[in-house]
């Protein structure tokens, strides 16, 4: 039990030491300098971008592929709402 205690200790002072002694990049000491908030920006947007295609690319396939069956279900609809309508007048 001694062991494991010891352990958890270092590993908790090596947890709350690291962080303070490292940082990031140069570039993340300043982050009220405007270029670093640009850095910061083109990395997000770097990072979301294959999100974005990826899901436009799979977003267009699947309503490519599933196209018919939903122009059909929209038909149905459709001439269901007009049904109602014209029973309505």
């Amino acid at each position: 039990m001694q062991r494991f205690m010891l352990w958890t200790s270092i590993l908790v002072l090596v947890i709350l030491v690291i962080p303070v002694s490292l940082e990031a990049c140069p570039g993340c000491k300043d982050l009220d300098d405007p270029i670093n908030k640009g850095f910061n920006w083109s990395i997000l947007f770097m990072m979301a971008m294959p999100f974005a295609v990826f899901g436009l690319v799979g977003g267009t396939i699947f309503l490519h592929w599933n196209g018919y069956r939903l122009s059909v279900i929209g038909d149905q609809l459709k001439k269901g709402f007009l049904r109602i309508r014209n029973r309505l007048n």
